[in-house]
C-alpha cells in the first residue's frame, strides 16, 4: 500500500493515513483503507489506532481535484464504498481509537466519528461536518454516529450549521476524549487503544454490539439504502454550483 501504512504492534493495528498534504480521500485511497479494515478483522488483531502522518491534518475529506470530477456512476460506486468503510469501522467488534492530530473535515470527520474514542490535538485545528454547505445530506447512519458522539443538540448545531469546532470545544461536548499536544496524540491514542484491547474480547464485542442495538443503528449496509438520495443531492444544481465555487476558491 502506498497511500496508507499499516503496522501490527503486538496485536494492535496502527493504520496511518499518508497521502499528499492533507490526506484527501479518493478511490485508490479508499481501496487501501478497505484492505486495512480487512487486516483489522484478523483474529490476531485486538485493537486499531487510526492516525495520520501529515503535519496539522487528519483528513480534509474527499479529494476536491479528483472526486469532484467523478460522473454519476463512479460517484455512486465511490460513495457506496465509503459507506461500507465507515460502517465496517464503526461496527468492528474491537476497540478503534482515532489520533486526530489536525484538521478533520467532512469525510475525514466521518472517519473519526466511526472510531470509539478520539484523541485530539491542541491547537488551531478544525473539526467540521460541512456537507450542508455543499448542498448534500449525510446518510442517517453517519448522522447517528455524530449523535452518539456528542448528543442530538450538539449534532444539530454541527450538521445544520456546517461550522467547524475547535479541539477545545470538541472536548467540552464529548467529541474528544482528551486533548494533548500534537506530538503526543499518537502516543496517547495507542495507549487508549491498548488499554481497551486488554479488556476481555468477548465481553467487549458483545457490549459494543448491544450499544449499537440500543442506540438504534441499522444493520451494516443500512446506509446503502440511502445511497441514491446522496448521489441525487450530489448532482443537484445547487450542489454542483456550491462545489464549483469551492474549487474556484481553492485555486
Amino acid at each position: 500500500m502506498t497511500l496508507i501504512r499499516t503496522e501490527n504492534r503486538d496485536g494492535l493495528l496502527l493504520v496511518t493515513l499518508s497521502r499528499g498534504v492533507a490526506n484527501p480521500i479518493h478511490a485508490a485511497m479508499l481501496g487501501e483503507l478497505h484492505s486495512a479494515l480487512a487486516q483489522a478483522r484478523a483474529p490476531e488483531v485486538r485493537g486499531v489506532a487510526l492516525a495520520s502522518d501529515r503535519p496539522k491534518f487528519f483528513s480534509t475529506g474527499f479529494d476536491v481535484k479528483e472526486v469532484f470530477q467523478y460522473d454519476r456512476a463512479k460517484m455512486t460506486s465511490f460513495f457506496g464504498s465509503f459507506i461500507d468503510l465507515y460502517e465496517g469501522l464503526f461496527r468492528l467488534p474491537k476497540p478503534v481509537v482515532a489520533a486526530v492530530s489536525g484538521h478533520a473535515v467532512a469525510g475525514g470527520a466521518v472517519l473519526a466519528l466511526a472510531c470509539d474514542v478520539r484523541v485530539m490535538a491542541e491547537g488551531p485545528f478544525q473539526f467540521a461536518l460541512n456537507e450542508v454547505n455543499l448542498g448534500v445530506v449525510l446518510p442517517p447512519g453517519a448522522v447517528r454516529m455524530a449523535v452518539d458522539a456528542i448528543g442530538a443538540h450538539h449534532a444539530r448545531e454541527l450538521l445544520l450549521g456546517g461550522e467547524a469546532l475547535t479541539p477545545q470545544r470538541g472536548l467540552e461536548i464529548g467529541l474528544a476524549s482528551e486533548l494533548t499536544p500534537p506530538e503526543k496524540v499518537l502516543e496517547r491514542a495507542i495507549a487508549r487503544a491498548r488499554a481497551l484491547s486488554e479488556k476481555p474480547a468477548g465481553a467487549f464485542r458483545a457490549i459494543k454490539r448491544t450499544l449499537l442495538d440500543v442506540t438504534g443503528h441499522a444493520p451494516e449496509g443500512g446506509d446503502r439504502r440511502h445511497l441514491s438520495r446522496f448521489v441525487d443531492d450530489w448532482f443537484s444544481a445547487e450542489s454542483v454550483e456550491r462545489r464549483q465555487a469551492l474549487v474556484e476558491s481553492l485555486k
